[in-house]
Order: structure tokens, then sequence, then C-alpha cells
């Protein structure tokens, strides 16, 4: 039995699907462990299930295996996706407080957590002065890797003449190799790592020396550079960096929204309402997926031929395959992953308006 307690995959989830049965999988949000919930809804998958024996065995056989796993470790705050069938089980610690949920489909329900984790992005903090520096990975307000970093520096030559401006000269060189390591150690601690900001700390000039120095690709994702006392308590220098990733990511925001207006006004580079939006994800077409906070609309999927519709449909009607209902929003979510688009959810009238979801096109 596979488990997986890393950084959470959701386009690795994405792919994941069952085409022969819209039954296959078990998604299990566990935030804190609710027996009788769980057991509710085992007894209800197992009514509506009854009149199939293959989808029934499978759900018996991968609730077994759930339950397997929960009497031997942690009940709380967790995220299971399994499949007896696709011989899949995976393990995920819930990064913040989320919703009891269970649910049984034919691939692993990813929505929770494209939500939590558009609220919730992971950034980067680099707190530097002329000698020190931590550098930080940072989620939901918690520290989860860092790395220190300090060089023995002399302090300033008080007397004067041609001894001081030397020492000056020597002194001036150690910070300056001091901030090229800092920046070499930042490079390499954020490689590999999907990091879309980062937030610069500390007293005086040194941490402006250092965003000068920092390569393009990390020197890019630098959304502010705030002053902070180096032995400041580290609880206030993250709640200091929070606010910066908070007003980027309103002002991103923002101008997606304003982005969004102004291309339908031209009928340019956007589209609309569930229909165009799905057919423009297919196409690979979108940059950006913009869903109503919330939504969930009903609808039916055929897992032969992947069509999606609104409402309710018996039958495919491409192909004649029996259709299995699914939230559309939910599908919509787990194509973009798929296309590698980025999916941005609002509290927008506007929005609403036009249907609830919209796209920013990468081209028509």
């Amino acid at each position: 039995m596979a488990t997986d307690d890393e950084n959470i995959d959701v386009k690795e989830l994405a792919d994941v699907y069952d085409p022969d049965s819209s039954d296959t999988f078990v998604s299990l949000y566990v935030n804190d462990f609710d027996e009788k919930f769980v057991e509710r809804r085992i007894n209800t998958c197992k009514s509506v299930l009854k009149g199939d024996k293959w989808s029934y065995k499978n759900f018996e056989e991968t609730t077994d295996m759930i339950f397997e796993y929960l009497h031997r470790n942690e009940k709380h705050r967790i995220i299971i996706f399994a499949s007896y069938k696709n011989k899949f089980f995976k393990v995920y610690r819930m990064p913040v407080p989320m919703e009891n949920l269970f649910v049984v489909d034919s691939s692993p329900y990813i929505k929770p957590i494209v939500e939590t984790m558009e609220k919730y992005e992971k950034y980067g903090l680099i707190l530097i002065n002329s000698n020190k520096a931590r550098i930080y990975e940072v989620y939901a307000g918690r520290i989860e890797n860092e790395k220190n970093i300090s060089k023995t520096i002399m302090g300033k030559h008080k007397k004067g003449g041609w001894s001081q401006a030397r020492f000056q000269r020597i002194r001036k060189g150690a910070i300056n190799q001091f901030i090229k390591e800092a920046v070499e150690d930042t490079e390499k601690f954020f490689s590999g790592e999907k990091i879309n900001y980062v937030v610069i700390a500390g007293p005086g000039e040194a941490k402006t020396w250092f965003s000068e120095r920092l390569p393009p690709p990390v020197k890019s994702k630098v959304i502010d550079i705030i002053d902070e006392d180096f032995d400041e308590v580290e609880s206030k220098i993250i709640s200091d960096a929070e606010d910066a990733v908070e007003r980027n990511e309103k002002e991103e925001k923002e101008e997606i929204m304003k982005t969004l207006k102004t291309e339908i006004l031209r009928n340019g580079l956007a589209v609309y309402g569930i229909k165009e939006t799905m057919n423009a994800l297919k196409d690979g077409k979108v940059n950006v997926l913009l869903i109503t906070e919330d939504m969930k609309i009903a609808g039916w999927k055929c897992e032969r031929c992947q069509v999606v519709g609104i409402g309710k449909r018996k039958y495919c009607p491409y192909c004649g395959h029996s259709t299995t209902d699914v939230d559309v929003i939910e599908e919509l979510v787990e194509l973009a992953e798929k296309k590698d688009s980025r999916t941005e959810f609002f509290d927008d009238d506007t929005l609403r308006d036009i249907g609830g979801v919209a796209a920013l096109l990468r081209y028509k």
C-alpha cells in the first residue's frame, strides 16, 4: 500500500481516472475524524452501488483499504485517494483545516485542494543583514523549510587615515562575498520548488544589495522588500511577509478581472460560460480559468469519450455510452490542471452575471 505525505501534485491526480467506471475512486478528506459521518456516507454509497456487483465489490475493497490505514495511523488533517481496482492509494497531509468530505467518482476529487492552494500560496522569505541570512519556505502562515547562513565580519573601524580606508575596503569585500554566497544558497534552496512569490526583509541596505544580485528567475518573483529588524520575533516577520503576499495577490486578482472585462468588450482573448470555457480548455487555449467561489453545477459526463454537459442525460449523445452525474466545476478544475492552466476563484458580481465561469486565453 503506497502512501505519500509529500507536497500534493494536483496535476498528477488530475491525470488519474478510470474510463470504464464512474465509481472507481474514493476521496476522503478528514479534518477531524467523524466515524458516524464516514459510516453514513459508506452506507449511502453502498445503497446506490448495490445493483452493480463489480462497482460494489471495488467500493468495499477500497473502503477496506482506507479503514486499514486509519486503524494504524493518525486520523487528523489527512486526505486519502484510493481505488482497489487501480491499485491506487495516496495519503497527504491536509495543509490547512478543510471540510470533511467523502466522494466517489471516476477520478480523485481535487477541487477543494485547488481552491486551498489558490488561497494559500507557498512563498519564499529571505531575512538578511550584512552577515546573517535566514531563508524560509512558508505555507499557510507556517515555516515548512528553512536555512540559516552566517559569516563573521569585523565591525566598523573608528580610527581615521589610511588604515581606516583599507579596513573598510576589506570589510566591504567580506560583505559582498557573504551576499554572493547568500544569493547562491537562495537559488539552490528554491530550485525545484514551486515558489511564485518571494519577500525580502531585513534592516539597512543589505537586503537591497542582495535583491539586486539575485538571478532573473528568482528576482522576477520578488514582490516586496520590507524593513525588518533581524532579531524580531519570527511570528512578526512571517505576519508582515503574509501581508505583503496578500496585497500582491489582491492586486493580481484585480488585474485579472480588469483584463477579462477588457477582452470581453473587445471580443478578444476571453471566453465565458460553461460550454465555451470547457471547449477552450479542451483545446489547450486557456491561460487562466476564472471560477466563482463555492460554485457547483450539476451535470453529466461520458467516461468513454470524456464529454461533459450541464443538467441530466442518461446516455451520451455522441457514443451512446451511459453517463454519470458530475459537478461540472470539478470537471473544469481537473481539465485545467491537465492542460497546465492556472485556476483562480473570485467573489465577483460581474463573473456571476456572465455565468460564473470564464477564461483568459493564450490564443484564439
